[in-house]
């Protein structure tokens, strides 16, 4: 077969040749050629979702043969795909072969030496095929066909094993990069420099290699400054030319992004270190033996948009208590990108470029930079032509894009990738230099001595304070991503939720004040899951008025793939692992209303791993009743984020008819509740002391099993002390150096409910067990954590025990209260002591006996065995237990 049929055999001759008419383009693989024409590829394989929104997946590229030059091409090609960070795979194929590249591996370091491509490239090779070879060709459609990239099968064959070991999304470019700015600062803090110094010089080197790579900056410029020298690199070598071109740009950019001390002083060989990070990071390379004029990161490739991921994922990673105060997470290029495809869409009918647009919380910018890039191509969709007048650009930015942002170092990067984002539309690109063309002055912010004139753009504030400045100007869109958590409020969003009885949750203000900043306009702001499911009655007050004074016209949940292996994609905001949504909603009704609020929910995340974007499947979309989601204390959220219909229409009924719930079933056959004891683990702690919990055995929760935990797993109360903050804590506590010293535990921070160590109990655990809920009978007396519940009765009434045992680690509990409660299967995987109790249950007594009875047999067995021994026996207790436990439940509930 030739190369061309074996393209063909795997279905990539649909991929688009890079001399491709644009008129055949959509508007979104349009853009994407624009920016990959110098790659030195053939043609691209899109991924088109069904809102026609089209995702680069791989890249190809033609060759005659694998020799030398042609291998050095390939590399220098990987290089650029890998700036691009957007596409996994580049496929290279000859008339005899075809070669795999990863393309999210770091590339080859080049040097002064010489350099074995063949050799050296495998490292990024996942894998090459031999046309003559039947088997390999099999293996190749299987592995890497069109097929296979749109279903995402790569991360789930057990045959591609050999390829997500080679695969590694924490390599990527914006990855490595962050990597090593914080390696590099580290190196610098070690040299003394202070932290908040080496964010200002490593942002201005960012800065300045943007601007140097993409054209921006010229010889001209930097020749002046020191005779000899043309580029940012060789500026840094000379110290007092390096500060003379800082405080050039200080003048250019008025202020709005360099702002330089009077004591700053660093070292030419910290300037050194600096410009090894931005020519080939972390990599040990001397700096002599690398290869003139080369650099592993190409700042004309690497988006703008990434510069926001960049400075916030840096900014954090060497000051995380920044990000826990503030509760924000980077908004990843791929989530704004689709909320704009939604709210600002670009397609060629789409001419319509005055559009005010705010985002509330704007961090270092990324919805603004792609919005004004937005307005940018509807104006050229209007005139016809491309934009490149800067009086025009300057206008279209400063007449509606618009940013609140506290954080005074994040709102100078916004500012700067605004200037970029404009930069980047000129020609010549370094008009902005000329006296003529002044950049505009964007940062309002009264205490900023640096800023030479107030501008009115980017406004640093407090956005829940009054604003009148910000709150006159009606605007067309809010779009952003809102900090969340509730913890470490201001005072502003504190009183605010206050005063309209809202959760006391950083994100609700900014969700109800958004329709003040627009209330004629249309609102996109992403926030946590929770916020729809939380039981709470403050909860339920900001949903009355979402939902009732508001207009929802849909709302997409991303909770499921909040727990993504970083491997395979990571998740939507890096290491928060937090549910997060997207409300897509306005304070006035429109003149058609839809009786139905449009909910996704994606149920899986391999296919937004093969694209570097978010591809919506429509099997994930429902309709739901905008009556029902009116209702404050509606489960609808929840249960139509893993059901259908079917299945809320189920629960209602459940929740709605005059069952009884286990909460009753407890009160009238006198079982009792409690939690295990907490460990003392701050000084703050008054401890309690309890001779009772030092003499009896302890249980750990890690070693419960379903139905039945023998004794021989009960340790002493000791055993509990396991993490190294309580491990400390008690050794500082009973002054030894070694906990393995201590003779006795009788401190504890609380001793929890002593009479369920103590009574005949059963323990259910407030974790889950292979994703089911998990109960056990203990025949003997033992204390356990708080992370677990005992119930307890009298000996008497041992019975009613094993009934609430079974009734418990039944399917019916696990499903319901995975379809109801507001964190299981959202955040955390636990269950509430008030939410075991809700379990609705309606057992007459015929019903109950067989319950008792099987139950009885169920722990007979397993006291037999001391617990299941091989397979077939467990299959065969699994099976006792659906026919003799779960479809008695099943009947009693009228669900057979």
């Amino acid at each position: 077969m030739t190369g061309q049929e074996v393209i063909e055999l795997i279905g990539l001759n649909r991929a688009k040749s890079l001399n491709s008419k644009s008129e055949k383009l959509l508007e979104s693989e349009s853009i994407v050629f624009d920016h990959v024409r110098e790659f030195e590829v053939d043609s691209i394989y899109f991924n088109t979702d069904e809102n026609g929104n089209s995702f680069p997946a791989v890249f190809l590229k033609r060759v005659k043969t694998f020799d030398d030059e042609t291998l050095q091409a390939i590399a220098d090609a990987h290089r650029k795909i890998w700036n691009y960070k957007k596409v996994l795979f580049l496929y290279v194929y000859s008339d005899t072969q075809i070669r795999i590249y990863n393309c999210s591996e770091k590339p080859l370091i080049k040097t002064q030496e010489y350099i074995d491509y063949q050799k050296e490239l495998q490292s990024v090779e996942i894998k090459s095929y031999t046309f003559s070879d039947k088997k390999q060709l099999e293996e190749l459609n299987m592995l890497f066909s069109r097929i296979a990239i749109d279903s995402g099968i790569v991360w789930t064959l057990e045959e591609a094993q050999f390829v997500r070991d080679k695969i590694n999304l924490q390599r990527r470019v914006d990855k490595y990069l962050v990597e090593s700015l914080v390696n590099t600062s580290e190196q610098l803090l070690k040299q003394g420099l202070e932290i908040n110094f080496i964010h200002k010089i490593i942002l201005r080197s960012l800065f300045l290699l943007y601007l140097e790579d993409r054209g921006a900056t010229d010889e001209k410029l930097y020749s002046q400054l020191k005779k000899g020298t043309k580029s940012y690199f060789d500026i840094l070598n000379d110290t007092k030319a390096t500060y003379q071109l800082f405080e050039r740009l200080e003048e250019d950019f008025n202020g709005n992004v360099f702002t330089l001390e009077k004591d700053e002083t660093i070292s030419a060989e910290q300037l050194q270190l600096i410009k090894k990070c931005f020519i080939s990071g972390n990599d040990s390379t001397p700096q002599a033996k690398l290869f003139e004029d080369w650099r592993l990161f190409d700042f004309s490739i690497i988006q703008i948009e990434l510069l926001s991921e960049i400075y916030e994922n840096f900014l954090f990673k060497t000051d995380p208590d920044l990000k826990k105060k503030t509760g924000t997470y980077y908004t990843p290029p791929a989530l704004v990108e689709f909320i704009l495809n939604e709210k600002l869409p670009t397609n060629k009918t789409e001419i319509n470029y005055n559009v005010k647009v705010l985002d509330p919380s704007c961090g270092s910018g990324i919805f603004l930079v792609e919005s004004f890039k937005r307005l940018v191509k509807r104006y050229e969709n209007q005139h016809k032509e491309k934009l490149t007048d800067f009086n025009k650009l300057k206008k279209l930015l400063t007449d509606n894009i618009f940013g609140i942002e506290l954080h005074p170092q994040a709102i100078k990067v916004a500012a700067f990738s605004l200037y970029l984002a404009l930069v980047d539309k000129l020609d010549p690109k370094n008009l902005w230099q000329k006296k003529k063309h002044r950049l505009p002055n964007l940062i309002n912010s009264p205490n900023e001595k640096s800023l030479k004139e107030q501008g009115k753009n980017l406004f640093c504030r407090d956005t829940i304070l009054q604003n009148r400045e910000i709150e006159n100007i009606e605007f067309n869109l809010v779009v952003g991503n809102p900090p969340f958590g509730t913890t470490d409020l201001l005072e502003s969003v504190r009183n605010y939720c206050e005063k309209y009885g809202f959760a006391k949750e950083m994100v609700l203000p900014f969700l109800h004040k958004a329709t003040k900043f627009a209330p004629n306009g249309e609102i996109a702001l992403i926030f946590n899951t929770k916020v729809l499911t939380n039981t709470g009655g403050s909860y339920q007050s900001f949903r009355k008025w979402i939902f009732n004074d508001c207009y929802v016209e849909s709302v997409y949940n991303f909770s499921i793939l909040r727990n993504a292996k970083k491997n395979f994609g990571g998740q939507l905001f890096g290491d928060a692992t937090g549910p997060i949504s997207i409300l897509f909603y306005q304070k006035e009704k429109p003149k058609m209303p839809s009786d139905r609020i449009a909910y996704y929910a994606p149920k899986t995340f391999i296919k937004s791993n093969v694209i570097d974007g978010l591809s919506i499947d429509f099997t994930d979309l429902k309709y739901l009743p905008r009556e029902e989601c009116q209702k404050p204390d509606t489960k609808i959220w929840k249960i139509a984020m893993w059901g259908g219909m079917n299945d809320w229409e189920l629960i209602q009924r459940l929740d709605n008819s005059k069952l009884n719930s286990i909460n009753k079933f407890t009160k009238k056959n006198k079982i009792e509740s409690g939690v295990g004891f907490q460990l003392l683990t701050q000084k703050k702690d008054k401890p309690k002391s309890s001779e009772t919990l030092s003499k009896l055995k302890y249980l750990d929760a890690d070693v419960i099993t379903r139905y039945y935990t023998a004794d021989n797993l009960l340790r002493d109360v000791k055993k509990s002390i396991k993490t190294p903050k309580a491990t400390k804590f008690y050794k500082d506590y009973y002054k030894i150096d070694d906990i393995n010293k201590l003779e006795k535990l009788t401190a504890f921070r609380r001793l929890g409910d002593v009479k369920a160590f103590t009574r005949p109990h059963i323990i259910v655990k407030k974790g889950l067990e292979q994703n089911s809920i998990c109960a056990s009978f203990i025949e003997n007396q033992c204390s356990f954590r708080d992370g677990v519940y005992g119930f307890y009765t009298s000996i008497e009434n041992i019975e009613e025990l094993y009934l609430l045992l079974s009734y418990f680690n039944s399917n019916l509990s696990t499903y319901f209260l995975f379809m109801t409660i507001s964190s299981y299967g959202i955040e955390r995987e636990q269950i509430m002591k008030n939410e075991y109790l809700s379990i609705p249950i309606n057992l007459n007594e015929g019903q109950s006996l067989k319950i008792k009875k099987a139950t009885t047999q169920v722990l007979s067995k397993l006291k037999a065995k001391n617990f299941l021994s091989n397979s077939i026996e467990k299959e065969g207790l699994e099976i006792f237990i659906s026919k003799n436990i779960d479809s008695v439940i099943y009947e009693s509930l009228n669900l057979e």
